[in-house]
């Protein structure tokens, strides 16, 4: 461009200077010898437009130059970059304008990025997953939340939805979504190493637009409590119906019978008094547990002696042991004292020696063994083993499950009601225990179960809150 300029000027002073000074010769008629008038104009013209192109490319640079860097530094990022020209100088209106446009640059660019910051961190932070189409169905936008759900990696804008994910369902629904332009839903199930339920909308954009926004909710946990609602439903129902059918049936028969058969009456009698004492555990079973899981359930910890504590526990069963030929015993750590609820850890040791009292056969035996556990937590262990039958390896992940039996029409025989080992281990874990179970078929059943001291765990919780509260106020 100065190039241009300087060209320019030269031409146009030559033409004027050329043109003054041969017309001045001319007039005058002061040349001497041979020389022309033309050839002195022309060398006279080019020697002060050579002068004055030069004089003006050199006063223009310096008075452009600081437009000119601070136009090529705002062409390389620096927003923050002024001319500052003086309004005094020729070009000063112009420096003023470059200012003014700078900063409505920088302001506009600012707001763009904090608006895009803004919306980063939202989709950053959402747990739903979204996903962004272009009109050709390709991948413009993915959220994490989205790409955890799926288990992608990052690098995939750009690519076919097709080759990101291979799924029928879904680029069906979004499919119809787009020929549609409207919103459509649905729910879509993944495989692989995270099996996932995703409930799906998908919107349109407007056809001048194009493309598509679908956002991905994950209900898998919610199916997942849906259905063991249902289980749950039906499971109590099952067992609230079986008692009460008996009693009905009984109750219908021994009216029949009171004047005919006294003592089948009797026989009817005491079925209606089984059942009706089932009934009762169930009913009493099912408030516990919802107890338990609302977190009604108050603990009171305090700190007692376990040898007294698990004599009188296992004097509970002395009789029925002795009538079935087991040998009940007690293993303890001398002078082991216990810091927990007294109430919850009678239930949980009464349940376990229980039900191995029940389901042992005859001449075996029946262990309760406690001793300190420092490790990882200060605390106690305790431990039910016996050696009856056993458990099949099958069996044990649904052990502490609702309503699950292992051998469903013997634990109906003898009054079990299936919800032993769950609230055991909702009181376990409502302590801040464990409970583990180890169990071989003909080698029989330990049931584990350690306890922290109450004191130790409140200082865990104490501790953890107060660097909750830390990380928030350092946030």
């Amino acid at each position: 461009m100065r190039g241009r300029i300087r060209v320019r000027l030269l031409v146009a002073t030559w033409i004027l200077v050329s043109s003054c000074v041969y017309a001045s010769l001319a007039v005058l008629g002061r040349l001497g010898g041979g020389a022309s008038p033309l050839v002195v104009a022309l060398a006279g013209g080019a020697l002060v437009g050579f002068i004055v192109s030069e004089l003006s490319v050199r006063w223009f640079d310096e008075a452009v130059r600081p437009l000119t860097d601070a136009a090529r530094r705002m062409h390389e990022g620096d927003l923050t970059v002024r001319a500052r020209v003086e309004r005094e100088q020729d070009v000063g209106q112009l420096g003023a304008a470059f200012d003014q446009l700078a900063g409505s640059l920088s302001q506009t660019v600012g707001e763009l990025r904090a608006e895009r910051d803004l919306v980063s961190r939202i989709l950053d932070g959402m747990q739903e997953g979204v996903l962004l189409l272009d009109k050709d169905g390709k991948v413009a936008l993915m959220n994490p939340a989205l790409r955890e759900m799926l288990l992608l990696r990052a690098d995939l804008v750009g690519q076919p939805l097709l080759e990101v994910v291979r799924h029928a369902e879904l680029k069906e629904l979004l499919d119809r979504a787009r020929t549609t332009r409207t919103t459509c839903s649905g729910e879509v199930e993944l495989g692989g190493l995270k099996p996932r339920r995703l409930l799906v909308r998908g919107t349109a954009f407007t056809q001048n637009m194009g493309g598509l926004l679908a956002v991905f909710f994950d209900v898998t946990d919610i199916r997942r409590l849906e259905s063991l609602r249902r289980d749950f439903v039906a499971n109590v129902s099952h067992e609230l119906r079986t008692p009460v059918t008996a009693i009905l049936s009984a109750a219908e028969t021994m009216e029949m019978a009171l004047a005919r058969d006294p003592e089948g009456a009797k026989r009817f009698l005491g079925i209606i008094d089984r059942n009706a004492a089932r009934l009762q555990r169930l009913i009493e079973d099912l408030l516990d547990l919802s107890r338990i899981e609302s977190r009604e359930l108050r603990l009171r910890p305090e700190r007692f002696s376990f040898e007294p504590f698990a004599t009188h526990l296992l004097g509970m069963f002395r009789e029925r042991s002795e009538k079935r030929k087991i040998a009940l015993r007690l293993e303890s750590v001398k002078g082991l004292h216990v810091e927990a609820d007294r109430r919850a850890l009678e239930q949980v040791l009464t349940n376990l020696v229980d039900n191995a009292v029940k389901y042992c056969p005859e001449g075996c035996s029946v262990v309760l063994r406690a001793e300190r556990n420092e490790s990882p937590t200060s605390g106690v262990r305790l431990r039910v083993e016996d050696d009856g039958t056993g458990i099949e390896e099958k069996h044990l992940p649904r052990l502490f499950e609702r309503f699950y039996r292992v051998d469903a029409g013997r634990s109906r025989e003898m009054g079990g009601t299936g919800l032993g080992l769950s609230i055991v281990k909702h009181l376990v874990e409502a302590m801040g225990g464990t409970i583990d179970v180890l169990s071989a078929v003909g080698k029989g059943t330990t049931f584990d179960v350690q306890i922290p001291d109450a004191s130790t765990r409140g200082r865990e919780k104490s501790s953890s809150d107060d660097l909750t509260r830390e990380k928030e106020d350092a946030a």
